[in-house]
């Protein structure tokens, strides 16, 4: 792996967490009054356990793209160095691209953004910007921005790990998320769900 390209995992880990993290919750703060970070507030033992595994991706991402940069020599990809050096511009524009999309997904939710659910105030549903094309954008730009990932750092570890992440997230869309909206909005999410997919615009609509 080149100098340059060492650094672009790191770069493209703290853009995301910076603008999904930091910059949203400080906006969030700044326009309604509380960060909006909800995660471990109630919910059942396995809800919190569902939220505690998905930790461990941002972990790995943070812990493999360090590693590339401080001992490179230590890391193992999957793909030949010709192959990977192909993928890696692909791999950029997801990471960083993805990003970007994933942070314009949030800001579409506005006052109704949170990471993790809030059980005790309704708000609005939104239906509107990316969410006329999705239920959930912003899990399908954040799968764009870790496809990337591996593209530019395809370590077996890290692989697995991803695949683990994107299993559980879907699992907690379908098993947690979408009867946490039906309960609150009925009929009103039940239409909307019949009309927009769950993350492809023609994928996963219920019926």
């Amino acid at each position: 792996m080149t100098h340059f390209w060492r650094f672009v995992p790191l770069a493209g880990v703290l853009v995301f967490f910076g603008l999904g993290i930091g910059v949203r919750a400080w906006l969030h703060a700044r326009r309604y009054g509380s960060t909006g970070v909800v995660l471990f507030r109630g919910g059942t033992p396995s809800e919190r356990l569902l939220g505690a595994l998905a930790l461990l991706v941002p972990v790995a991402l943070l812990a493999q793209a360090t590693l590339a940069v401080v001992a490179p020599e230590r890391v193992h990809a999957v793909a030949a160095e010709p192959v990977a050096r192909l993928l890696r511009p692909l791999g950029a524009a997801l990471l960083f691209g993805g990003s970007l999309l994933m942070f314009a997904a949030q800001l579409d939710l506005g006052a109704s953004w949170r990471i993790g659910l809030e059980r005790e105030r309704a708000r609005a549903l939104v239906t509107s910007g990316l969410y006329r094309y999705s239920r959930n954008p912003i899990y399908l730009f954040m799968g764009a921005a870790f496809v990337g990932f591996a593209l530019l750092l395809p370590t077996w570890p890290l692989l697995l790990i991803l695949a683990g992440g994107a299993i559980g997230w879907r699992v907690w869309v379908i098993r947690v998320e979408e009867p946490h909206l039906l309960a609150i909005y009925g009929d009103a999410y039940r239409a909307y769900a019949a009309r927009v997919g769950r993350f492809l615009p023609w994928m996963g609509r219920l019926r």
